[in-house]
């Protein structure tokens, strides 16, 4: 478990610290899909990754 105090609803929080060329990626995928925030865009990516990395194991 990660320590974190649980609230209905609530959703850790994490702090990543990433160069300028990528965060401009990550805000170039955010403008382009019309995306409201950066967090979002980021977990989209992610959850992106992961699903390419699972078609590519079947």
């Amino acid at each position: 478990m990660s320590g974190h105090k649980k609230t209905p609803n609530a959703k850790p929080i994490i702090n990543i610290t990433i160069d300028d060329d990528l965060l401009k990626k990550v805000e170039d995928f955010q403008f382009e899909n019309r995306i409201k925030n950066r967090s979002e865009a980021i977990r989209q990516l992610i959850l992106k990754a992961m699903v390419d990395k699972e078609s590519r194991e079947e």
